[in-house]
């Protein structure tokens, strides 16, 4: 098996117990599988949400 990175499961526990934090894990794969493929398939797509993510990080260095 390859490298893993694994992150400790506590900090993202905001519901009472895991299996509702596994639920809310499985919709938001449903909800966002679609546009994770189009962000592999269309290079445009992939520019502009990480033009987007650059923008909503909050360090907007101009060089």
């Amino acid at each position: 098996m390859g490298n893993e990175i694994s992150y400790p499961l506590k900090p993202f526990l905001v519901e009472s117990c895991k299996e509702a934090f596994w639920d809310r894990c499985l919709r938001i794969i449903s909800t966002m599988s679609a546009k994770m493929l189009r962000i592999n398939a269309d290079p445009h797509y992939f520019t502009q949400v990480f033009a987007d993510l650059k923008n909503e990080g909050g360090s907007h260095r101009e060089d």
